[in-house]
Parts: C-alpha cells; structure tokens; sequence
C-alpha cells in the first residue's frame, strides 16, 4: 500500500521523471562528498609518544577545500560525565577533485589533544598517567565547500583512555578440556582485545576461551597491591553457557585438567610493553536433560601484549 501511494505521489507531479542509467547513477557527479574514516578508534595509552589518525576525503559534485577537525574531551571520573569546550585541533587543505580520493593521515600527540581544552574550570593534567582509565576524546569532521559553504560531515574518531594493561594481546598457550576429557582446542597464536573497563576492571571481550562470544564479553579485576593477582571471570554480560562461572579461588577442586597454580596473574613488563596475562576460568553445567553432560568446563590461557 505504500508504494503505491507514493507511485502516485510520483505520477501526479507535473515534473518529468529523470532516469539514470547504470553507469550514470554510480559517477561521483551524483554524489555528495564525504569522509571515510579508516581510525575509527585510537587507544590512548600514557607514555605513548604519538597516534596515527587516518582517513579519506572522498570528492562528489561539491568539492570540499578543507577540512577542520574539532575536539571535545569526555571525563570518566565524574559521574555525570563531564565534557569540556569544543576546540579545533586540526586543519587539513583538500585538493581531490569530483570523482578522487584524498588519504590524510596525521600524527597527534598528547600536547595535541589536551591544548585549548577546559574541563570544569581547569586545563586537563599536565602529566598524561593522570587521565581516568575510561574517557575519551572525541574527533568530529567539519568540511568548507569550493563556494565557501561549511557544514559538519558524518562520521568522527573516538581517542579512548586505556590502561597500560589494555591492547591486543597474541595467545601464546592455551587448552580446553570438557568433563575431564581433552584438550579439546587449542587457540595458540589468536589474537585477544583486552579492554580497561577502569583502573583495575579490565574486559575480556567476544571469546570464551575459544569459543566466539562476539557482543559479550566478561571482566576481571586485577588486584595491585598483591602481585598483580587477577579475580576472573566477572560475569557482566551473561553466563556464556552452564549453570554457574567457575573460578580457581573458590572452585579450585573442579580444576583437574587446567593449572590454578601461577595462574591468574598479570606479569607485567614496562621495559617492552610485552605484559603477560595468564588466566584460568571455567562454567559447570547441572541438571542437564542428558547427565553425560553434567561436569566442569575448563579454560586455560596466556596471553603476551602485541607491541608494534
């Protein structure tokens, strides 16, 4: 019904229709320019000297001159999440004509992101290591037209403030034993995102051990003051699957065929970056319709931070 009313919306106008044929419609003189944000996300990490932004200006019939970059900083302490004034960062001349790519890329560092910037009154830290685990800059595009025109453009940059612990992490030893049996994986050499939740919360995100859990997640603490020992698995996002989340601390004696011992521990590394996460963390299932089923899912991993 209502493509049939708008078909006769359409045939009641007194214009003449305007048919494209296929290599017509897919010409860049039909398109409005935009930006194609190829950072979409930047980890910001203290002691980082500088970050790689990225992306490019894609030219349609109205061709952009330049394009500024604004930042608005987000703080992660307060709790309502304050914001600070909205400054320019950058500018970048655009010379891509109808129908070409521009790719800009550029080099921020912190003196970069914080200039200019007022966050309830005060300038941001003078000393990054003092920035919340949790905020957060966020980039948003404003293009100037070859008439003179600006307008805000789609699309941004988030720059996120990660623990020195967050990152991507390879898996260097793994296994995964069912009721005993096993192992029965093995995800040596996968990648692992490791995200900071805040100061000591730390997210462990789409895998169970080596089962894709994309969208979920679970956390784990990460205690400072006794070595570096590690509380997992938190459940935040649902029980992947089973009865109940096991762990070595109060489940100890249902961990038979993975390590407790010198296990649940960051050992960490400032020299290279290369921190090792070594975790342990399981599910029991009870009550199945099938009793076979019934026991102990254990997981078992160490994990080494990738450093560029």
């Amino acid at each position: 019904m209502m493509v049939l009313i708008a078909s006769i919306g359409v045939s009641c106008t007194d214009e003449d229709l305007v048919e494209y044929t296929q290599q017509e419609s897919i010409t860049m003189d039909n398109t409005v320019s935009y930006i194609q944000v190829v950072t979409p996300v930047v980890a910001f990490q203290a002691g980082t000297e500088k970050y790689d932004i990225s992306f490019n200006s894609i030219a349609g019939y109205n061709e952009i001159s330049k394009i500024d970059v604004y930042k608005t900083f987000t703080d992660a302490v307060s709790a309502t999440g304050l914001q600070t004034n909205e400054v320019l960062l950058k500018s970048y001349d655009v010379t891509a004509t109808t129908g070409t790519r521009q790719v800009i890329t550029d080099e921020i560092t912190y003196a970069d992101l914080r200039e200019g910037l007022v966050l309830d009154g005060g300038a941001l830290p003078a000393d990054e290591v003092d920035l919340a685990i949790g905020a957060s800059w966020s980039l948003r595009f404003e293009a100037t037209y070859s008439d003179g025109t600006t307008a805000p453009v789609s699309g941004g940059i988030t720059v996120g403030v990660l623990h020195r612990f967050a990152g991507l992490y390879r898996v260097i030893e793994s296994s995964y034993y069912r009721i005993g049996v096993g192992p029965n994986a093995d995800w040596s050499g996968e990648t692992r995102f490791i995200g900071s939740v805040d100061e000591n919360t730390f997210s462990h995100p789409d895998f169970w051990g080596n089962f894709a859990w994309a969208g979920s997640e679970f956390h784990f603490d990460v205690d400072y003051d006794n070595d570096n020992e590690i509380t997992v698995p938190i459940i935040v996002d649902g029980l992947f699957s089973g009865s109940y989340a096991l762990n070595c601390t109060d489940d100890g004696a249902d961990f038979v065929s993975v390590p407790c011992e010198d296990q649940n521990v960051v050992i960490a590394d400032d020299v290279t970056g290369k921190h090792i996460i070594k975790l342990t963390y399981g599910y029991m299932t009870e009550g199945s319709a099938d009793p076979v089923n019934d026991g102990a899912r254990e997981f078992y991993e160490i994990m080494e931070k990738i450093v560029d």
